[in-house]
């Protein structure tokens, strides 16, 4: 019946992990979000980062500790098609009086090095951040029309960049180092890797995914999570939730007496977009209509074009 991850958090204790396996005797692993996956998502600009930059030297030219820290700004950030990315700095703001005494004081105009760093947010108040996104590298000065050329190339309409010349500015980081944090600990993520890698296409919708799902098929995910649970521990159910979802999967949140236990459905393969992703929710959650397009199949009005969060 089950080919789902079962993770238990006993409140008293720490927290525990039970693979569930399969009657075959399979291993129950599945694909999941590589750290190059997860950069390469954090990189698009579905949520907010914060950009870090040296601070500049005091004016009587004396040096301290305070000196060589960074101060942090809010900014919006974006990916082109290769990964690259880009910073929307608007003009006359903190952010850009900044770079600009920061690139006047810096030989040629260039190694003014930064920090760009981006927290996964997820749905709900049930889950803690799932990764992080440290990118370090060198803010690169581009041309007026080099700028117009990059907005209009850029994979995901962004009104915003409507303004490009006209009040914001685009800015590029010189990627040197990409490092992403996840549960299982921190990872330097090749060049190579990150430019292959794919941003999950469910990302930027994903809050609304989530949802549509806890507020129109409830009874599916209940259902559905008391079937995979092991008997003991579905009669001490409470609540069930969605954690999260990804290409790979759904995330199902199950509080219990005195633990609270995800629940991993997996899908069959991992999806190339939100089209797919009807007939992947009925699999997994052994919705009868098999995502054939039933009344009360649990992929009806999930968002197709919903706005980027953040």
């Amino acid at each position: 019946m089950s080919t789902g991850s079962v993770h238990a958090t006993d409140h008293r204790t720490s927290s525990v992990g039970v693979q569930r396996t399969p009657a075959d005797g399979a291993a129950a692993e599945r694909p999941g979000t590589s750290p190059a996956e997860w950069a390469r998502t954090l990189a698009e600009g579905s949520v907010a980062a914060t950009l870090h930059l040296p601070r500049p030297p005091h004016e009587d030219g004396s040096s301290c500790a305070a000196a060589s820290r960074t101060e942090p700004f809010a900014v919006r950030h974006l990916a082109g098609s290769g990964g690259d990315v880009l910073l929307l700095v608007a003009d006359g703001g903190p952010l850009a009086e900044r770079l600009d005494d920061l690139l006047r004081n810096a030989p040629d105009g260039r190694d003014v090095p930064a920090v760009l760093d981006v927290l996964d947010v997820p749905p709900g108040l049930s889950g803690l951040p799932r990764a992080r996104l440290c990118a370090t590298g060198w803010i690169q000065v581009l041309p007026p029309g080099e700028q117009r050329r990059l907005a209009a190339a850029l994979p995901r309409p962004v009104p915003a960049l409507l303004d490009v010349g006209s009040g914001k500015r685009l800015v590029r980081l010189d990627l040197g180092e990409v490092r992403v944090t996840t549960r299982t600990g921190v990872h330097l993520v090749p060049d190579d890797d990150y430019v292959t890698a794919r941003p999950d296409p469910l990302y930027p919708d994903e809050h609304d995914v989530v949802s549509h799902l806890e507020a129109h098929h409830a009874d599916h995910l209940v259902g559905w999570a008391l079937r995979e649970l092991p008997l003991e521990q579905a009669r001490q159910v409470r609540e069930v939730s969605v954690a999260g979802i990804d290409r790979y999967g759904l995330d199902v949140l199950c509080t219990l007496e005195r633990a609270t236990v995800q629940v991993r459905a997996p899908f069959a393969t991992p999806l190339a977009g939100e089209h797919e992703l009807p007939a992947a929710l009925c699999a997994a959650l052994d919705c009868p209509c098999g995502g054939a397009g039933r009344g009360d199949a649990p992929h009806d009005h999930v968002p197709q074009d919903g706005p980027a969060r953040g």
